[in-house]
């Protein structure tokens, strides 16, 4: 009797401790993170085999989980914030490119073609070729803001991803306090647990997250550990390392390295005097009159040809200074009068390769005819264009101080990359964008730069004797990439039909470096790569090489089209049968090179670097007009280098507008199939974890029930008890 109310007594405590727990379950129903409690009872042991029971012993009260699904669902956390977080990103972008009818890109290149179409209809319209040189500027402008509107939401990023690093150390930082204080907990720490399954699944938003439970907490992020031993926190480090773009012109697998600018078998080192121009000039001056784009200082009305020839060569000296600064690639050394006094003689620098003849041209009653070449210039020469804009040009026989000694050297094939290394670092206009080096160099203690020892071959290491071409942006990162571009003048090179042709000379792909932003995430120097999370398309479009880059893909589009807009404009070749050989780059090597005919427009390789050129359009003839207006309908035009895809400028941009847009697309489709699934397994996962309000109050009937049973057994044998001692009374 005795041993059963023992059973009756337990079982009366434990139905009121299951009571307090589907109380306590009923009233955390809306708690956020809240994790329904069960009561865990369990048998007293036996101590006596004639015993049929001692009742039931309380041993606890545990949460509802499920760890495998929570493993789960905190993944699916990750991928669908990354996707929530990437559409957000794009819809930045997108937002940069949006246009009306009459605004943006689109609208303003139509407007630059028509303004071209209109200036060729009336060459000498004033009107019309301010309209072009807006228009033109436009264009420009336009670019550089699409361009500049991508770097700040990189910039904007960046901060962003910086912020959020330092919000993840502050919850591992919290995960750790939490788990010592279950360490130091006496009893079932289920609230604390809760606490850290909350910091778990506020983490599993920015990052992913692995956790494991089994001997001790351990947490790991991307798969390196951030958390060990339930407290030992280690902090996630946002490193940031940007590598200059580095070229080498470079013949791979050759010891000491070997410059690959010239074919030593073949180059002879042809010198010949520097090219000279001479024109006509005829015809009595209305008003002042301009030449070569310049206004010719004291030209007044009146003045005859020959007066005129002496204005221009008095005032010879700000006329070159103005060609010059626009035709980095044509400057002239001198003008003079020529054999008679209604002639005049350009004479062009000694560094400037075969150059077109300046076209027939008139100004205010003066008429100066079609320039003809007297004596064709320097032939074997090594030309670098940085930015399709800035030009440096070493020939052979040409007297340089390479050493910097003060002791000029004549070029010849055992110093002239040498030579190409000093004009390079003492041009002024490639000052801060690029350095040049005779080979590559190393760091010393006090960090300067000197050139790579190899004991093993004394030759490679001789400063006086050339190594191989090395260009490197002054400026780290991608915001130092450049263009540039060896061509060389060889006389022994000839094409099929035994014609002089120029080539280009490519950089060492293997062992050259791009200009790169390497952004990633690191713990105790050991990188991380990320799955999902808020911060995995933050870094995708921070680092360059992540495969994952769209800021980086929208911007090399745009400088696709910048480069060919420059390109394309700045030269061409009109062939017998009316057709176009199109672009500077084309031209150059072309065969009939020499009928080249120069625009400059525009220049420069990519959208930083791009410019247009006003002064141009005054030069701007019957034919260079006709050229530049068929532009417009040219459907062929190759964007990529690659000979694939190759369409107008029109097409070319809107197809970079639909990208970007599909691209979206894409990103929305698959955050709403990824929350889809999330929300399917949260659903699963709440049905096991939270607090059923028809199960708890059936639990409550029953533990009620019991409870009453119990207290009726309690009262029964109390009575029993009472009927016994008062029969012995």
């Amino acid at each position: 009797m005795l041993n059963i109310l023992n059973v009756a007594q337990t079982g009366l405590h434990s139905s009121q401790v299951q009571v307090e727990g589907v109380m306590n379950n009923l009233a955390n129903e809306n708690t956020a993170g809240y994790k329904s409690r069960v009561v865990d009872v369990s048998e007293l042991e036996h101590s006596d085999t004639r015993l049929t029971g001692r009742g039931v012993s309380v041993d606890g009260v545990s949460r509802i989980t499920n760890v495998y699904m929570y493993q789960n669902l905190v993944k699916e956390e990750s991928k669908l914030n990354s996707f929530t977080e990437l559409d957000v990103m794009l819809d930045d972008i997108e937002s940069i490119f949006y246009e009306t009818d009459d605004s943006g890109l689109s609208a303003d290149l139509n407007r630059y073609f028509q303004s071209l179409e209109n200036l060729r209809t009336s060459p000498q319209n004033e009107i019309y070729k301010d309209d072009l040189k807006n228009n033109a500027s436009i264009i420009v402008e336009d670019l550089q803001n699409l361009y500049g509107g991508i770097e700040q939401r990189e910039e904007g990023t960046l901060h962003r991803a910086e912020d959020t690093v330092e919000e993840i150390n502050n919850i591992l930082t919290d995960i750790g306090s939490v788990s010592q204080q279950i360490i130091d907990s006496v009893g079932q720490p289920n609230d604390l647990l809760d606490k850290r399954d909350a910091l778990e699944q506020e983490l599993a938003k920015y990052i992913d997250v692995e956790i494991s439970r089994e001997d001790s907490y351990e947490l790991k992020i991307g798969g390196v550990t951030a958390v060990r031993f339930d407290t030992n926190v280690h902090a996630l480090n946002l490193v940031e390392k940007y590598t200059p773009q580095n070229d080498k012109y470079i013949v791979k697998d050759s010891l000491p390295y070997e410059s690959s600018l010239i074919n030593t078998n073949t180059w002879n080192g042809d010198n010949t005097t520097a090219e000279i121009q001479t024109m006509n000039v005829s015809g009595t001056a209305t008003g002042q009159v301009s030449f070569l784009g310049h206004a010719v200082a004291n030209s007044a009305d009146g003045d005859s040809n020959e007066t005129t020839v002496d204005n221009i060569v008095a005032d010879k000296n700000d006329i070159i200074s103005n060609w010059n600064s626009n035709h980095p690639d044509r400057e002239i050394e001198n003008i003079e009068e020529g054999a008679t006094a209604d002639e005049l003689k350009i004479t062009y620098k000694d560094t400037e390769d075969d150059v077109s003849n300046i076209a027939a041209a008139s100004s205010n009653g003066i008429d100066f005819d079609d320039s003809v070449e007297d004596t064709k210039g320097l032939v074997d020469s090594i030309t670098y264009v940085l930015d399709n804009e800035v030009t440096v040009r070493v020939a052979y026989g040409e007297s340089i101080d390479i050493d910097g000694d003060g002791t000029n050297e004549t070029v010849d094939e055992n110093n002239i990359v040498r030579a190409l290394v000093a004009k390079i670092n003492s041009n002024t206009d490639m000052l801060g964008k690029v350095t040049a080096y005779n080979g590559m160099y190393e760091l010393d203690e006090k960090g300067n730069k000197i050139l790579t020892s190899n004991p093993k071959h004394s030759e490679y290491t001789d400063p006086n004797k050339d190594r191989y071409l090395v260009i490197e942006s002054t400026k780290d990162g991608e915001k130092g990439k450049f263009v540039g571009e060896i061509l060389v003048s060889d006389d022994n090179v000839k094409d099929k039909d035994g014609k002089d042709v120029d080539y280009h000379v490519d950089i060492n792909r293997d062992l050259s470096k791009k200009g790169l932003d390497d952004v990633h995430l690191e713990i105790f120097d050991e990188e991380i790569y990320l799955k999902g999370g808020i911060l995995n398309p933050m870094i995708d479009n921070l680092k360059t090489e992540s495969g994952n880059n769209n800021f980086t893909e929208y911007k090399e589009k745009l400088d696709q089209f910048a480069k060919k807009l420059s390109d394309i404009s700045s030269a061409y070749i009109e062939r017998d049968d009316e057709t176009y050989v199109y672009g500077l780059d084309a031209a150059e090597i072309d065969a009939d090179a020499s009928s080249k005919v120069s625009i400059g427009l525009f220049t420069g390789a990519n959208v930083q670097s791009l410019k247009f050129h006003k002064s141009e359009v005054n030069t701007l003839t019957q034919e260079k007009l006709d050229y530049l207006a068929s532009i417009q309908w040219k459907d062929d035009i190759d964007f990529t280098g690659t000979g694939q895809d190759n369409t107008s400028f029109s097409r070319f941009y809107q197809s970079v507008r639909v990208d970007i847009a599909d691209d979206r697309e894409t990103v929305i489709f698959k955050k709403e199939s990824q929350k889809s699934i999330k929300e399917s397994m949260q659903n699963t996962y709440d049905k096991l974890t939270k607090v059923d309000k028809d199960k708890e109050m059936v639990d409550l009937i029953k533990y009620q029930a019991a409870y009453e049973a119990n207290a009726k057994m309690i009262t029964v044998i109390d009575e029993m008890l009472q009927t016994i001692l008062g029969m012995k009374r």
